[in-house]
């Protein structure tokens, strides 16, 4: 994980304690946000009111430290499902041996058993990827889990073609619970080094890392100061449609994505790009599409009117 795209989850992970006047209406869409839910039922900073347009240094670092607690809540909570993933795939796994005897109905009870390993794979390699950037006294123990991570995901794919070809073969029931239950071990030990790592104070080594805390503040900053002018834009990219219809989560991830646009001189396929990634971790499928036709809406608009502009003035 880049330095940049972890200041991009910190920053909005910090907006998120902000008011942006608008708390108290129904949001549209429903963020699947965990750390982003639950930061919504703490009071949040209004910055009309506590914070300026030229928010102190000392604020900008309270923010990070919100954020880096909400950052550290997800993530435990993330491993919490991933270990409720495995244990159900391993009773699916355990059910075929012990409570069944026909063939299909072994091969119906033990398939649900290998995207829920998967989907568990999946969600402890999202946080060892966080991880690694933070543990950098650990590196070797980090390393090894991800390796053990990529012999699980080799297991699981190998249990899965052995499931697939069953219109070709008989399968062999025996080798494919052999691979999800090696698969399943394989993660719970990696797990065992990944939560050990999930305390404050090797979380915190990423707001003292220099480029993460640099931009997460330079995006916080701009943010605070320009939203509103933001909201204009995408309030006349989206037509008949407004921005304060949208979930919170949605809304602040239009808002990073154009201030790093506009402000930042990111270019637009990064950032856009970036946006998507956010959105489809703390919003849902018809969030991050939402987000990605409304920011390509927006950005055309503005080349547009750019190039007209350009032209209005060498014809003067």
């Amino acid at each position: 994980m880049k330095a940049r795209s972890i200041a991009r989850e910190l920053a909005l992970l910090g907006i998120s304690q902000l008011s942006d006047s608008n708390t108290g209406n129904r949001a549209t869409h429903t963020a699947d946000s965990r750390s982003i839910r639950s930061a919504a039922d703490r009071p949040t900073i209004s910055i009309n009111t506590q914070l300026t347009d030229k928010p102190t240094t000392e604020q900008l670092d309270a923010l990070l430290l919100k954020a880096l607690t909400a950052l550290g809540a997800d993530a435990q909570e993330t491993i919490e499902t991933a270990e409720g993933e495995l244990q159900r795939g391993e009773r699916l796994v355990l059910e075929s041996e012990t409570r069944t005897v026909d063939k299909r109905e072994v091969q119906s009870r033990i398939q649900p058993a290998i995207p829920l390993v998967e989907a568990a794979i999946n969600r402890v390699g999202e946080t060892l990827e966080l991880l690694m950037f933070t543990q950098q006294e650990d590196r070797k123990g980090m390393m090894s889990a991800k390796d053990a991570l990529k012999a699980a995901a080799k297991s699981v794919e190998a249990a899965d073609q052995l499931m697939a070809d069953h219109d070709n073969k008989i399968v062999d029931i025996d080798k494919v619970r052999s691979q999800i239950q090696d698969a399943s071990r394989t993660v719970k030990t990696a797990l065992i080094g990944i939560r050990k790592a999930l305390v404050p104070a090797y979380l915190s080594q990423l707001i003292n890392h220099e480029n993460v805390r640099s931009y997460a503040c330079d995006l916080l900053y701009r943010w605070i100061r320009h939203w509103r002018d933001i909201d204009l834009l995408l309030d006349d990219a989206m037509e008949k449609w407004n921005i304060r219809r949208l979930a919170r989560v949605d809304r602040d991830i239009l808002r990073l994505a154009m201030i790093e646009i506009i402000h930042l001189d990111v270019p637009k396929k990064v950032a856009i790009d970036e946006a998507v990634e956010l959105a489809k971790r703390y919003s849902d499928e018809d969030g991050y599409r939402f987000i990605n036709g409304v920011l390509r809406r927006t950005t055309d608009k503005l080349e547009k009117a750019t190039t007209a502009d350009q032209g209005t003035v060498e014809g003067t």
